[in-house]
């Protein structure tokens, strides 16, 4: 008789702590099943749910990466995942380490969106966050210094390139690239000498990547044809082709020099 009140008792329990059980756990064991299943209409209304009913929930920063993902890979909206993405910064603002994370999805979701005022100024926003690491300030001088090129304000992008050659950051791609664009932003403005002076510092660089040794020969001939140097023009391209992606441009931009 003891035994069977017992196991009654357990039974019991049983039921009662299932009925017991938080809805806003619930609702995250629903959203994470329904994401993985790519259910994502019925993982964002639970992901939002439980974001709206637990202020202090432990897996509230997942939940919010997760809806932005949703909202900005899935539907697409990326008005709206910036929308997530401010929401996120004011609730950790007094957390550092999130707080420069969402300012570089913020960032790269601006930049991917051609804003280049909104993304100069989450850029910025970053480089002056507390505790900033220097591959991120590397990712943000890189991102800045495009932003600027593409706006046409040429001194602010070489500004930029320049910080980003010059950072401390051990990655040679990295750096390669840097002082590409900075050699990029110098010919835009005009400035020859200091557009050369970079392209024959890149090309001095061991193990350069095929396609951007191609591009730096590439920048050099224009910068040779503006200084009327055709023969030394001729020389890059020539250098490159075979290398180049597109072999006609090469041998349209030969026939024309050969002409002179």
């Amino acid at each position: 008789m003891n035994r069977c009140v017992l196991l009654l008792f357990a039974i019991l329990l049983t039921l009662l702590s299932g009925c017991m059980q938080p809805e806003s756990e619930s609702d995250l064991v629903k959203a994470r099943r329904a994401f993985i299943n790519k259910e994502y209409t019925e993982a964002e209304r639970f992901y939002q749910r439980y974001i709206r009913n637990n202020e202090t929930g432990k897996e509230r920063w997942n939940a919010w990466n997760n809806l932005v993902e949703i909202t900005r890979n899935v539907w697409g909206n990326k008005k709206r995942a910036v929308e997530l993405l401010d929401a996120m910064l004011l609730e950790y603002s007094g957390e550092p380490e999130r707080y420069r994370e969402i300012l570089l999805t913020k960032g790269r979701l601006y930049s991917e969106s051609g804003l280049w005022q909104e993304a100069i100024t989450s850029w910025t926003q970053l480089l002056g966050a507390p505790g900033v690491t220097v591959e991120q300030e590397a990712v943000a001088y890189a991102y800045l210094g495009k932003a600027h090129l593409m706006r046409g304000d040429y001194g602010m992008a070489v500004d930029a390139y320049r910080d980003c050659r010059e950072l401390a950051y051990d990655d040679s791609e990295h750096q390669q690239m840097c002082i590409y664009a900075l050699a990029q932003a110098y010919a835009y403005l005009g400035n020859f000498i200091e557009a050369e002076e970079n392209l024959q510092l890149l090309l001095q660089r061991e193990n350069l990547d095929t396609i951007l040794l191609s591009r730096a020969k590439l920048l050099l001939a224009d910068i040779y044809e503006q200084q009327d140097a055709p023969v030394k023009a001729i020389s890059m391209l020539l250098d490159i082709q075979d290398t180049y992606p597109n072999p006609k441009v090469i041998e349209f931009r030969l026939q024309n020099l050969r002409r002179r």
